[in-house]
């Protein structure tokens, strides 16, 4: 013989059991960039990779053989393009400077740490946030281009800015 409670007691015993299992479940966090967040980094020409969404500027963000500084324009592009990034709540990025393989390898590493601070320092002006490790120099051992050539080495000095979600 089978016991049967009052169906009031089984709707709250339901109830009850259904208000534990919602609250055992956890919204898992948004990953991702919004929909606003990715118009903006392709807005700014970011393209998006297997590493995360990568900076490819139209005038190119390139250095002069031995030479870290960053121009005035760029210095003020580089600026509004944080400034803009932070507008949709990206704060904070990689970046990486490069070298061509003119010189040693520990000069090109030493080099390519100033190239990355120099694009670090705009940034951080427009409101972008950077650990010590976001700015990386990889000196000569990520070639864009041949370093047989002119035109290789100059594609070779370079920085990249890699977003990524947080």
């Amino acid at each position: 013989m089978a016991f049967h409670f009052p169906r009031s007691i089984r709707i709250l015993f339901l109830s009850a059991f259904a208000a534990m299992l919602a609250a055992c479940q956890s919204v898992p966090a948004p990953t991702g960039f919004t929909p606003e967040q990715i118009a903006a980094l392709k807005t700014e020409g970011f393209v998006e990779g297997d590493a995360g969404w990568a900076l490819t500027f139209n005038e190119r963000l390139l250095f002069a053989t031995n030479e870290s500084a960053v121009q005035p324009e760029q210095e003020a592009r580089i600026a509004t393009l944080a400034r803009n990034l932070t507008s949709v709540g990206i704060m904070t990025a990689r970046v990486e400077g490069h070298t061509d393989s003119t010189g040693t390898s520990a000069y090109n590493l030493t080099l390519s740490q100033a190239r990355a601070q120099a694009v670090a320092a705009p940034l951080t002006a427009g409101g972008m946030r950077f650990t010590a490790d976001q700015i990386v120099g990889r000196g000569e051992v990520v070639p864009m281009s041949s370093n047989d050539t002119v035109e290789g080495r100059q594609d070779n000095r370079r920085v990249v800015i890699i977003v990524t979600p947080q």
